[in-house]
């Protein structure tokens, strides 16, 4: 059974939103639900929403967006947190 995690990020405007997403679908099993990013000045802040099928797949790919230096923060947030 797949469940949906929720991210937000904020990157520089320098990096390339394809970047991040292609981080999460590079994984067998997970597939992006939602974005939303706005730009504020230098950087973008956003929240990412993607299904996995594992809790091991989320903290993959969570740790391979930690790892990109461009990214200032990624935290988990909950679904209740985005209202």
């Amino acid at each position: 059974m797949s469940k949906i995690f929720f991210l937000k990020i904020i990157y520089r405007s320098a990096v390339s939103l394809h970047k991040i997403t292609s981080i999460v679908e590079s994984f067998n099993g997970a597939r992006i639900k939602h974005l939303n990013f706005i730009s504020k000045g230098r950087v973008f802040v956003g929240v990412i929403a993607f299904e996995a099928s594992q809790l091991i797949d989320f903290e993959r790919i969570l740790n391979l967006i930690k790892r990109n230096r461009d990214i200032s923060e990624v935290e988990q947030i909950t679904e209740a947190s985005l209202c």
